[in-house]
């Protein structure tokens, strides 16, 4: 009974081996090849900003033009753009993949601290419709409108050379 038992493992060895399988697990065998990028992505370039069209404080309607500050504002009336952070009244967000398919329209995927505590995260896309309007389309949500309210300035200047 020994000598089958000790056969029986013999011959699944030379079995393993002739497959070109160790017969014991190492280090590294359950490691699978992942590609460097995906391949949705490849050929794309992603930034970390906002696209220079999309830049400043828009509102859905003029009459909210001069803008108070934006965490003030009602829900869905201010929306300001600088750079790779976009706020909204109850929100701040932030880019960490942004995209320009076809040099007019941007998709952003962004990471949000709402004003409650919580967090989430979401995919907005912006268009411009000439160079007083954005349109904002948050998710699978029909896109909105926006109006070029103003410019935002930066506190720090950075120096030119």
């Amino acid at each position: 009974m020994r000598f089958e038992l000790l056969r029986g493992c013999i011959l699944l060895a030379a079995l393993c081996a002739g497959a070109g399988v160790p017969a014991y697990a190492e280090k590294g065998d359950l490691k699978f090849q992942v590609p460097k990028s995906a391949p949705l992505l490849q050929g794309r370039t992603l930034d970390l900003r906002f696209a220079k069209f999309a830049q400043g404080i828009w509102v859905s309607d003029l009459d909210y033009c001069p803008a108070e500050s934006i965490d003030r504002s009602a829900p869905g009336t201010t929306l300001a753009i600088y750079r790779g952070l976009l706020e909204t009244p109850g929100r701040i967000c932030q880019v960490y993949g942004a995209e320009q398919s076809d040099g007019r329209t941007q998709r952003a995927a962004i990471n949000c601290l709402l004003s409650d505590g919580g967090e989430a995260i979401e995919l907005v896309t912006v268009q411009p419709r000439g160079t007083d309007v954005l349109m904002v389309q948050e998710g699978e949500r029909p896109p909105v409108p926006f109006r070029f309210c103003q410019k935002i300035i930066p506190i720090l200047k950075t120096p030119t050379n």
